[in-house]
């Protein structure tokens, strides 16, 4: 094996040809409503645990296209299921050149046998430990097919993920989207739904850097001057309040502003909304689902999404009093969804004065809801990787059509991201800016 001098870690683009319905709505609404934008933190932190005497380019696809004839020594790729084509097709481009390909990341991860036949080498879940334990193996020619990580990744151990390898320029001449610089605190999640991989992926216990760890990462960022909003990536930031509210004080002198994924729980604690609010969260996105119960029972085993909807209205207006903005994350296709169920949502978000973004259920290969399905025989394909973009209803439904959920879901975000209602969710949260105290621009 000759020596490894330089290594490209690549992200496949994530638009897929069961988006082409989302392009003209984007057109329509791009003055009221951008899609997120975020370098890949997975790829960012493989460089991190990579020696520093090789040359690492991290090339992610949504921002500029892979040139094939770059002269790598070594291929990395990560993708997701709907990404798992494009992840093949770019990998066979590279090894016709007979340049070794390895593959990461939840597809690999679940689906190792399908990626082996398309790579040379797959990493099965968290790789900090067994990417370094890969390259070593290469320098002997001893490489393995599989390298598999049997236990979770101390996140004690957890390296500043290499921010300066962002092609930065590249990345904010995108201006529509909203650009974000991700930075990870915990993994895991103790919701455990049943159409997610995050628990299966990430542990149903979650995982904490340290906070000292977090602060020298977003000073690390501040040093690189980049003036995007950083997104704190952890499925449930907020989960253990008393840790959430460590960390909040820290960043309060670091003077950022961010986003952040969490649950309704957090409005019923308002020194952690308080402390949010100071740190500079500007939005709390949050996973209500579905607003029928019905939807709802059973996704998770106690079933505490469920019994979160009756709590829905007043942790909104609770968490906007803060000064914060409610993004909400809605999905369409539960077994009581028909018809009448746009309107049902798109009413609830309006009326409620919240951005949101509308998804078609999805569930991703390793999940309990993909495992029942495929029981139940209701995949309209065996093999359909790039129907999982969220925006197709790749399964038999009772009483909604692929073709009326595809269109439900843009008529959704044509009628939130109109201006009248856009101009009302403004109105709605001005008030509350100016009674509150002022933070940094």
């Amino acid at each position: 094996m000759k020596a490894i001098r330089k290594i490209g870690l690549i992200n496949p683009t994530t638009y897929t040809s069961s988006e082409k319905h989302m392009y003209d709505m984007y057109k329509r609404n791009i003055s009221n409503y951008k899609p997120y934008l975020s370098s890949p933190l997975n790829l960012l932190t493989i460089a991190a645990h990579t020696p520093h005497d090789i040359d690492v380019r991290i090339i992610d696809e949504n921002i500029e296209p892979v040139d094939f004839n770059e002269d790598f020594d070594l291929v990395g790729i990560t993708a997701m299921s709907q990404q798992a084509f494009r992840a093949y097709e770019i990998a066979g481009q590279f090894r016709n050149r007979n340049i070794p390909v390895v593959m990461g990341g939840i597809h690999a991860t679940v689906l190792p046998e399908e990626a082996a036949m398309h790579v040379d080498t797959v990493f099965v879940g968290e790789a900090e430990e067994s990417w370094p334990a890969y390259l070593n193996d290469l320098k002997t020619g001893n490489e393995k097919k599989t390298y598999r990580n049997e236990t979770f990744f101390d996140l004690d151990k957890a390296l500043i993920p290499r921010y300066e390898l962002i092609p930065y320029e590249l990345f904010r001449s995108k201006d529509t989207c909203i650009r974000l610089i991700p930075v990870e605190a915990t993994r895991g999640c103790p919701h455990d739904c049943n159409f997610c991989i995050v628990p299966e992926y990430y542990g149903r216990s979650i995982r904490k850097k340290s906070v000292k760890q977090i602060v020298e990462e977003i000073k690390y960022i501040k040093k690189l001057k980049y003036d995007s909003l950083i997104l704190f990536v952890d499925d449930n930031l907020f989960a253990g309040h008393q840790y959430s509210k460590t960390l909040l004080r820290e960043l309060i002198p670091l003077k950022i502003n961010y986003i952040a994924q969490t649950d309704i729980g957090v409005a019923s604690d308002p020194e952690l909304l308080d402390l949010a609010y100071r740190s500079g969260c500007v939005l709390m996105l949050i996973g209500f689902e579905s607003i029928d119960t019905g939807n709802l029972d059973g996704i998770n085993r106690n079933n505490w999404k469920m019994k979160q909807v009756s709590k829905y209205v007043e942790g909104i207006k609770k968490i906007q009093k803060s000064g914060i903005l409610v993004f909400g994350s809605f999905i369409i296709g539960f077994e009581n969804d028909d018809s009448k169920t746009f309107e049902k949502i798109r009413d609830f978000v309006v009326v409620n004065n919240i951005s949101a973004h509308f998804t078609i259920l999805t569930a991703l290969p390793g999940c309990r809801l993909y495992e029942q399905m495929k029981l139940e025989n209701r995949f309209f394909r065996d093999v359909f990787w790039d129907d999982l973009s969220f925006y197709a209803l790749y399964f038999k439904h009772p009483k909604i059509s692929r073709e009326s959920a595809e269109k439900g879901i843009v008529w959704l975000y044509d009628e939130v991201y109109n201006d009248e209602n856009s101009m009302k969710r403004y109105r709605h949260m001005m008030p509350f800016f100016k009674e509150l105290p002022e933070r940094w621009k």
